[in-house]
C-alpha cells in the first residue's frame, strides 16, 4: 500500500515548499517519532530541532535510526499524541503492520499509519561527533490523516509526564543512576494523577520495561 488511502483522510504534497509550523513543527524542539528504513521500517521518538532558521536532527550512533539515515539520508517526522505508542518505539521495533508507505523521490517511504501528520526530510550536511550523527534537515513532502487530525486532544500534563518519564527512562537503563528513578516517579504520579487510561497504560510499560 502506498500512501494514505482514501479512507484513512486526506494526504497533502508540497514538495520543497512544506511549511512546517502548520504540521506543527516549530522553534525549539518537537518531539516526535521518527521512521526510517526502506527495506525493514523502524520508528523511535526523537525531536526535531528548529533554532535560528535552521532545521536539524541529532542522533545517537550504534541505534537503527541513525545506520538507517547514514545509509538512505531520509527520515519521517511523524506527530503523534498516543503516549503508549511514544514508550513502545523507545524499547521495542513496531510491527510492519503500523506503516503505510508514501512515495518520496522515487521510493517507497515508511510512515506510521496513526500519525496526526508527518514530514518527509531530506538529510543533508551530516557531521559525526564521537557519540552522534548532527545532520540538517529540509522538508520534501508532507501530510496529513484528516480521521486522526480531527480528534487532536488538548494539552495533557499527563501526556507531557509521560514523555518526560520515557526520556529519564533510557537515561536510568545507560547509567543505572538513582536520580533517573525519581523523576521516573515523579513523573509517573503526575501521568497518573492528569492522564487517561493511554497515560497509565504507557507508565505501567514503562515500569515492566525497567523492572520496577
Amino acid at each position: 500500500m502506498t500512501g494514505f488511502s482514501p479512507e484513512c483522510g486526506k494526504n497533502r504534497s508540497e514538495s520543497s515548499a512544506v511549511d512546517l509550523s502548520s504540521f506543527g513543527i516549530r522553534e525549539g524542539i518537537s518531539e516526535t517519532i521518527i521512521s526510517t528504513g526502506l527495506e525493514s521500517p523502524n520508528a523511535a521518538p526523537i525531536g526535531i530541532i528548529v533554532k535560528g532558521g535552521r532545521t536539524f536532527v541529532r542522533l545517537f550512533k550504534g541505534t537503527h535510526t541513525w545506520a538507517n539515515v547514514s545509509k538512505e539520508k531520509h527520515l519521517a517526522s511523524n506527530i503523534v499524541y498516543d503516549p503508549l505508542l511514544f514508550v513502545r518505539s523507545t524499547f521495542f521495533d513496531l510491527e510492519p503492520s503500523e506503516f503505510d508507505y508514501v512515495p518520496v523521490h522515487g521510493l517507497s517511504f515508511p510512515i506510521l499509519k496513526t500519525a496526526s501528520a508527518w514530514v518527509v526530510f531530506e538529510c543533508t550536511d551530516l557531521k559525526n561527533t564521537d557519540h552522534a550523527l548532527v545532520a540538517d534537515l529540509t522538508p520534501i513532502k508532507a501530510g496529513f490523516n484528516e480521521a486522526n487530525w480531527k480528534s487532536l486532544p488538548v494539552p495533557n500534563r499527563g501526556f507531557n509526564a509521560v514523555l518526560e518519564a520515557t526520556v529519564h527512562a533510557t537515561r536510568y537503563q545507560l547509567t543505572g543512576e538513582e536520580k533517573y528513578l525519581e523523576l521516573i516517579r515523579h513523573y509517573e504520579s503526575l501521568a497518573s494523577k492528569c492522564g487517561g487510561e493511554n497515560e497509565k497504560k504507557a507508565m505501567k510499560l514503562l515500569y515492566e520495561v525497567l523492572g520496577l
